[in-house]
């Protein structure tokens, strides 16, 4: 007989708290008729759902606008992947982690997941590095900036994405030295050591850049 799956939250109002997988679809999104109801501005309504098949789990993506992120790496939309025990799962900006009670002992690698280096609460709008407070706060700009490539990390993304997002009020009249001033400023303030390769902010020349949080 089977075991059922929980996923744990991490963060927000309810971190602690285990929710049962125990349906053979689990809906998470923002709606009321979620089984698993995000209180994330960012989470869409219908966000995601967990398939129970023939006792494995399976997390999908149902075209979320912020996505869907299995140990840090973004599903692409409407994609799906096997979890695993101590997988995190994150929802927009809600992590959790997934517990497989059937799961053996002999499989520390999967029990003992490494948390990113890199951390960034959009509510709050704090940002942690290595488990240490970003003190003081990156300015409005600067966040932006970073929450941005935050949702689209793995992924390399344009400058014209990033003019786009941070600055939507000049309507695309954004020249490349801003951004990439901006850039410097933010990497400053979670890499300092400029003497080392870029840690968490890449430079793709000719095109944007990529962030890792590991």
């Amino acid at each position: 007989m089977s075991r059922i799956g929980k996923l744990i939250s991490l963060s927000g109002p309810s971190a602690g708290q285990a929710y049962a997988l125990q349906n053979e679809i689990t809906k998470i999104g923002r709606a009321v008729d979620s089984d698993i109801m995000l209180e994330d501005q960012f989470a869409s309504r219908h966000h995601a759902e967990i398939r129970r098949i023939k006792g494995a789990y399976q997390v999908a993506d149902l075209n979320s606008k912020n996505g869907v992120y299995v140990n840090g790496q973004r599903l692409a939309p409407g994609a799906t992947a096997w979890l695993q025990d101590g997988m995190e799962v994150q929802f927009a900006s809600s992590p959790f982690r997934f517990q497989d009670p059937s799961a053996t002992l002999t499989a520390p690698s999967l029990i003992a997941v490494q948390e990113p280096a890199l951390k960034v609460d959009p509510v709050t709008r704090q940002v942690y590095v290595d488990g240490d407070l970003v003190d003081p706060p990156l300015s409005v700009k600067q966040f932006d900036l970073l929450w941005f490539l935050f949702q689209n990390r793995g992924r390399v993304v344009s400058k014209d994405e990033i003019a786009q997002a941070v600055w939507p009020e000049a309507q695309g009249d954004v020249y490349d030295a801003n951004i990439d001033r901006m850039v410097s400023r933010v990497r400053n303030r979670i890499e300092p050591d400029e003497s080392e390769e870029p840690r968490f902010i890449v430079t793709v020349r000719g095109y944007g850049y990529q962030l890792n949080i590991d």
